[in-house]
C-alpha cells in the first residue's frame, strides 16, 4: 500500500530525529572522552615513538574494522603498522609478532575471549601491549602495559546490531594518537630520528642477529653462537646485565697458544669493558667511536641502560654512504 504525504512526513520526521539523536549520543562520547585524556595517553605516544619493530593491531568483528583504519592512520606517521586477525595469530602462535613489535589490542567488550587467550604468548615475547577497550576494568585491559579508555554509553539495540558510538570514540582515539605523534615528531629531539638526513642507531642497529651466552659458557658454545647468528661477536650475558663481549679477534687471541679447550669458559677470554653507545645516537657519532678505539662493533643500550642490540662498523658505513 502506497504511504500517503502524511505518512511520508511522519516517516522523514522519525528518521531525522533519530539521525539527530545519534549525532548528540557521538557528541556525548567524544566529550566524555576529552575528560579522560591522562598520562596513559602519553605514555602510549612515548610508547609508539620509540617503536623498533612494528606496530600489531589485533581486534574481532566491527573492532578490527576499526582497526584497519587505525592502522592506516599510523602508518603515514612513519610507523609499520599491520592488522592481524586475533584467531589467525593463535593458530600460528604469533610467529608473526617479533620481540620489537607494539600490540594494540582493540576490544568493545573487554572481554573478548581470543584476545585474552593470547597474553600468555605476549607475555613469554616480552610485548608491550596497549588496549583500547569499551570496559578498561576487563580482562582484556587488566594484563595490558597501557590502557585507553574508549568505555561509552549505548542502548542494547547499538551494542547488538551495530555499536556506532563506541567506533566514534575509537576512531578518535586512533586520529589523536596519530595527531600527537606527528606533533611529537615535529617538536621533539626524539622526532628527529625519522628525518632522512640522520641515520639513527636504532634504525641500523641489529637486534637478535648476534651471539648471546652465558659467563660460564665453553668456548664451544661461543664458537656455535657465533656460527648459528654468522655475526663476528657474542655478548656474554649474566641474566639481563652486560657482563661481557666476545668478538672473533678475542677468541683468537685467547685462544693461540691453548692446547686444549677443556676447562675455558667464555669469562677467560671476554672483554669484561665493552665500549657501548645509545641508541639514539647518530651513526656518524657511533662509526666516530670505533674508529677512535680501533673497533668493529658496539653494544647498544636504551635510556634505562638495557642492552637492545649491536651496531657494526660495516652498518655505519652503509648507511652513512646511502
Amino acid at each position: 500500500m502506497a504511504m500517503n504525504n502524511n505518512d511520508t512526513t511522519l516517516l522523514e520526521k522519525t528518521m531525522s530525529e533519530g539521525m539527530k539523536a545519534s549525532v548528540a549520543r557521538q557528541i556525548e562520547a567524544l566529550q566524555q572522552l576529552q575528560g579522560r585524556i591522562n598520562g596513559e595517553f602519553t605514555e602510549a605516544i612515548q610508547l609508539l615513538t620509540g617503536c623498533r619493530g612494528r606496530v600489531i593491531m589485533l581486534g574481532m568483528s566491527q573492532s578490527g574494522h576499526i582497526g584497519r583504519k587505525i592502522a592506516a592512520t599510523l602508518y603515514n606517521t612513519g610507523l609499520s603498522c599491520h592488522l592481524i586477525n586475533p584467531a589467525d595469530a593463535w593458530h600460528d602462535n604469533l610467529s608473526m609478532v617479533g620481540s620489537g613489535d607494539i600490540i594494540i589490542m582493540l576490544s568493545y567488550s573487554g572481554m573478548t575471549e581470543e584476545l585474552v587467550r593470547l597474553y600468555p604468548a605476549i607475555k613469554h615475547l616480552g610485548n608491550k601491549v596497549i588496549a583500547i577497550t569499551g570496559d578498561p576494568k576487563g580482562p582484556v585491559a587488566e594484563q595490558a602495559d597501557i590502557v585507553l579508555d574508549a568505555s561509552v554509553t549505548e542502548d542494547l539495540a547499538d551494542q547488538e546490531h551495530a555499536p556506532t558510538t563506541y567506533t566514534t570514540v575509537l576512531l578518535a582515539i586512533g586520529d589523536l594518537l596519530a595527531e600527537a605523534l606527528h606533533r611529537f615528531q615535529a617538536s621533539d629531539l626524539e622526532g628527529l630520528r625519522k628525518d632522512q638526513k640522520i641515520t639513527w642507531v636504532r634504525n641500523i642497529m641489529s637486534a637478535d642477529n648476534y651471539g648471546r651466552i652465558k659467563p660460564d659458557s665453553k668456548i664451544s658454545d661461543v664458537m656455535q653462537a657465533m656460527t648459528a647468528t654468522g655475526s663476528k661477536i657474542c655478548l656474554v650475558m649474566d641474566g639481563e646485565d652486560l657482563a661481557g663481549v666476545i668478538t672473533d679477534g678475542d677468541l683468537r687471541r685467547g685462544l693461540s697458544g691453548v692446547d686444549s679447550l677443556s676447562g675455558m669458559r667464555a669469562r677467560n677470554i671476554m672483554n669484561g669493558a665493552p665500549i657501548s653507545i645509545k641508541e639514539e645516537a647518530s651513526a656518524n657519532d657511533a662509526k666516530a667511536l670505533m674508529d677512535k678505539n680501533k673497533i668493529r662493533a658496539l653494544v647498544v643500550q636504551d635510556a634505562h641502560n638495557h642492552v637492545i642490540g649491536v651496531v657494526t662498523i660495516d652498518a655505519c658505513r652503509k648507511a652513512l654512504e646511502s
